[in-house]
């Protein structure tokens, strides 16, 4: 068996584990990422930034689309929320995947393909039979995280996102919420450059029928915007569990740690996010910039457990009317800068 030695080895090569192995790099650590597939990596992401992903770093270079106005729809109506500034942007998630990694390479990291299969105290398996030493582990490796098994933390808390493609650039970003197909979840119209992404997502513990949601969300879109889906939509779940990041020399980061938004499903930012507060607390036990994130993090589950617990307790179309009948009572612009400064 081939034996490697790595000082920092991360597990997973997502933007979690790019980012973590830039920053450690550029400050002299020796960083390894063991990825199992060649790069740029495809996951199934909506694409969607909001401002507070630039401040970790991604080029404005990347957007494809910006949008300062959003379309908020109910079974009552529909809404037009409007900014004086872009806050939701797309990105090609594959573009986003290639600048981390060439990035972390040109910061002096080390990226190789290789399927890590088994975990042991101070070392990993790969499943060609190779072998790597460690001095500290880092678990970036999604929701289904073989380093979070390692250490026997389950993940209950999971979203589960359904996406498909339309091979056209809609319009307008919009969201559509309905208790009675998505519980606490909504849909999505993300437009991109040359596509837009279509989906819907809940949490996973909630009792959706989920052909109900597919059925009702497609007959939306065609009604509405005469949109006739006939590629598949494939199923992507995201872990907002989150129960620590340290643990001893082993952390996790991004969903392998359970740092997405329990309220919007959104991962990059906390990806990223917790990858730089890693790399932090193993480069000089700074804990800073994690506990930054978690208090964004915390505002978010805290509003997704309330939501939660909204409708468990009204009926489902008695709750949509009480949304809609909030939303018509407040100034649309307070709502929508309070939803921004307090959610980015």
């Amino acid at each position: 068996m081939k034996v490697e030695m790595s000082d920092i080895l991360i597990v997973g090569g997502g933007p979690a584990a790019l980012n973590c192995a830039y920053h450690l790099a550029k400050k002299g650590k020796e960083a390894l990422v063991l990825e199992k597939h060649s790069y740029p990596v495809e996951k199934l992401c909506a694409g969607g930034l909001t401002l507070k992903d630039f401040k970790e770093g991604v080029p404005e270079e990347i957007v494809e689309r910006s949008f300062a106005s959003h379309t908020i729809h109910t079974p009552l109506g529909k809404t037009a929320l409007k900014a004086n500034f872009p806050i939701v942007f797309t990105i090609d998630r594959k573009k986003l995947s290639r600048w981390l990694f060439e990035r972390a390479l040109k910061a002096g990291a080390r990226v190789e393909t290789a399927k890590v299969v088994k975990i042991k105290d101070n070392a990993v398996i790969t499943e060609d039979g190779r072998r790597y030493d460690y001095h500290c582990l880092v678990g970036a490796d999604g929701s289904r995280s073989l380093v979070r098994r390692h250490l026997k933390i389950p993940s209950r808390q999971i979203i589960i996102a359904w996406q498909t493609s339309v091979p056209s650039s809609l319009s307008k970003m919009e969201w559509f919420f309905d208790a009675r197909l998505f519980g606490c979840g909504y849909g999505w119209i993300f437009p991109h450059e040359e596509s837009t992404a279509v989906g819907f997502g809940f949490e996973g513990l909630y009792p959706i029928n989920v052909h109900r949601a597919r059925e009702g969300f497609l007959h939306w879109l065609k009604k509405t915007h005469g949109l006739t889906i006939n590629t598949p939509f494939r199923a992507h779940p995201i872990n907002a569990d989150y129960r620590g990041h340290c643990f001893d020399h082993t952390y996790l980061i991004g969903d392998a740690g359970g740092f997405a938004s329990g309220l919007t499903g959104e991962g990059i930012f906390f990806a990223l996010a917790s990858g730089r507060g890693v790399a932090d607390m193993i480069l000089s036990d700074n804990d800073e910039t994690i506990k930054n994130l978690l208090s964004i993090k915390r505002r978010h589950d805290r509003s997704a457990i309330r939501t939660a617990g909204l409708l468990s307790l009204l009926p489902h179309p008695v709750s949509t009317i009480f949304i809609e009948c909030l939303r018509k009572c407040m100034s649309v612009r307070y709502l929508f800068e309070t939803i921004v400064r307090r959610y980015g």
